[in-house]
């Protein structure tokens, strides 16, 4: 009969009114819910968005479209390589290897200059001069100078 003592009393107070205050706080607890629910929504998409943009995805024209239609994993990797699959953006290996081969191209003109006992392009020299000058009047000196006359960058009647 224990057991049935035990069974009346949950059926009553299943049977009694909840108290307002306890009402109250799970409208307030309800609320608190949707309000975490949305936040976290809105993170995700941030967070979406974040990756998208590392992921060099343009926010118009095609990239805009991407972005909307993109259902796959949210890393970005996975953007990138979707990206890439649908030509929204170049691989970034053919943009590396240019930039390897025009620092090598670089490195190979500089070892060159001076090393061969040939004289200096002239115009290569005007031009370091202009790009080492650190006010106007260096530039002004190098213009009317030597190498700015020999250039034709400069005569008796002022420059050009």
């Amino acid at each position: 009969m224990a057991y049935d003592d035990e069974f009346d009393e949950v059926e009553i107070e299943e049977r009694q009114p909840l108290d307002p205050n306890i009402r109250k706080q799970l409208r307030e607890a309800e609320k608190a819910r949707k309000e975490l629910e949305s936040v976290r929504n809105e993170l995700e998409t941030q967070k979406r968005e974040v990756q998208f943009s590392k992921a060099g995805i343009p926010d118009s024209g095609l990239g805009q479209l991407f972005r909307k239609a993109y259902d796959g994993e949210a890393s970005q990797e996975a953007i990138r390589a979707a990206a890439q699959e649908y030509g929204i953006i170049q691989a970034s290996e053919e943009t590396s290897s240019d930039d390897s081969e025009l620092a090598a191209l670089r490195r190979a003109q500089g070892a060159t200059i001076g090393t061969t006992g040939a004289m200096p392009d002239p115009q290569q020299e005007y031009l370091n001069a202009l790009a080492e000058a650190k006010t106007p009047e260096d530039v002004m000196r190098i213009v009317e100078g030597d190498s700015g006359q020999k250039l034709g960058m400069y005569s008796s009647r002022g420059a050009f």
